[in-house]
């Protein structure tokens, strides 16, 4: 059966062999009923490797460094492996939920895991719909499957002790024991700790003011003179210091400083001084509280993970502590003691305070029973209260 592909006597000449001259019949009408509809499909696009397109996905529009280097770490460790030269156009569900479960159960992967690396590649497939490598999504037919699956996930949230914190932060050499009071006391991240600079605080208001991260996007701006590629050489080469990841570059987040950890600030000060990093190339200018051993450039991920692990096993400590829980503890000790959720999820970063209320629920079990009793203290006169008859409060626009 010979056809023509979209375009009059311009379209390209193919021909497709069938063992029934039925099937070529039908062959030829659903050919002609697609180009009729606009969605006829060359053969070469079916036949385009998935991860092929999946790289072209990537560097599809404008995507920040963080996000394009996490898509291309779950194309080399999750798609490329199982799928491999895998034509686009062969994928179907049943091969989707093959690899779901592959990445569970021999892969090791959390649920969750498996599930975020899903909806990356549910993506991809609408990236080739839109562009005329396939016609159908075989992610469609699995998403009742999804959904259950992120139901039952479940993420387990560890938190260490107050005796492990400070044994960590004592088994740490003095210029990075700070890092460790910055992520327990104000709820910072590893790379906003390691970012964090003179000019962030505010000591007279106790306010430290967050707006920039060190992190390993893979991806930064190619050096170009000597100096540059002197700065950024070897592993730091994939390590900039940047503004918060989906914030604005005149946005960040105040949170509240402890007095306590601002005498720690004080002292580490006094102590070491700062580093500083002029703006440049992957850089953003400030004085900086961390720098490497030999000061020379700024606080890498490698050496934080290896100074990390030698004060832990060096404090004794058999539980493998991560610098994320410290986070967690100062999230979990702020609720506990009746922090509203919706400021802690300003402090933390989130979005959405719902995100806070999942994550730390089990930290507040006796808040219905406050609200109950502060309540029952209003209605029953035990208590005085004075609320303001009107008010203004900032809301979103419509």
């Amino acid at each position: 059966m010979r056809y023509r592909e979209p375009g009059g006597r311009g379209g390209r000449q193919r021909e497709k062999s069938f063992e029934k001259k039925g099937a070529a019949d039908s062959f030829a009408v659903k050919v002609e009923r697609e180009k009729d509809l606009g969605t006829y499909i060359a053969p070469t696009g079916l036949l385009v490797p998935l991860v092929t397109v999946y790289r072209e996905f990537i560097d599809s529009g404008s995507r920040v460094n963080g996000t394009r280097y996490q898509y291309e770490t779950s194309l080399r460790l999750h798609v490329e492996p199982y799928f491999g030269a895998t034509a686009i156009g062969a994928v179907k569900p049943k091969h989707l939920n093959s690899w779901l479960k592959w990445m569970v159960e021999e892969r090791g992967y959390e649920e969750s895991t498996a599930i975020n690396r899903y909806e990356t590649l549910a993506g991809v497939f609408s990236f080739a719909i839109a562009n005329e490598y396939i016609t159908k999504n075989p992610c469609h037919h699995v998403r009742a499957g999804r959904q259950r699956v992120k139901r039952r996930a479940k993420k387990t949230i560890r938190l260490p002790t107050l005796a492990e914190i400070e044994a960590i932060a004592t088994h740490l050499p003095g210029p990075y024991q700070l890092l460790v009071w910055l992520m327990a006391g104000c709820g910072l991240r590893i790379g906003e700790a390691t970012a964090v600079t003179l000019q962030q605080f505010d000591f007279e208001a106790g306010i430290l003011y967050v707006d920039r991260q060190i992190t390993q996007d893979g991806a930064n701006e190619d050096p170009k003179t000597k100096r540059q590629k002197a700065i950024t050489k070897g592993r730091g080469r994939a390590h900039t210091i940047r503004h918060l990841k989906w914030r604005d570059h005149d946005e960040g987040r105040a949170v509240p400083l402890p007095r306590t950890i601002e005498a720690k600030v004080k002292e580490h000060l006094r102590l070491y001084g700062t580093f500083r990093v002029e703006k440049g190339l992957n850089r953003m200018e400030g004085d900086y509280l961390f720098a490497n051993v030999g000061r020379t450039n700024i606080l890498m991920y490698s050496l934080v993970d290896r100074l990390w692990r030698n004060a832990r096993k060096a404090a004794g400590i058999t539980r493998e502590i991560t610098t994320h829980w410290l986070r967690h503890f100062f999230a979990s000790a702020g609720l506990a003691r009746g922090v509203p959720v919706t400021d802690m999820a300003e402090w933390l970063g989130h979005r959405d305070p719902k995100i806070t209320l999942q994550t730390y629920a089990h930290v507040m079990p006796d808040a219905p029973d406050r609200l109950r009793s502060v309540m029952d203290a209003v209605f029953n006169l035990e208590t005085e209260l004075s609320l303001p008859l009107e008010f203004e409060a900032m809301v979103d626009a419509a």
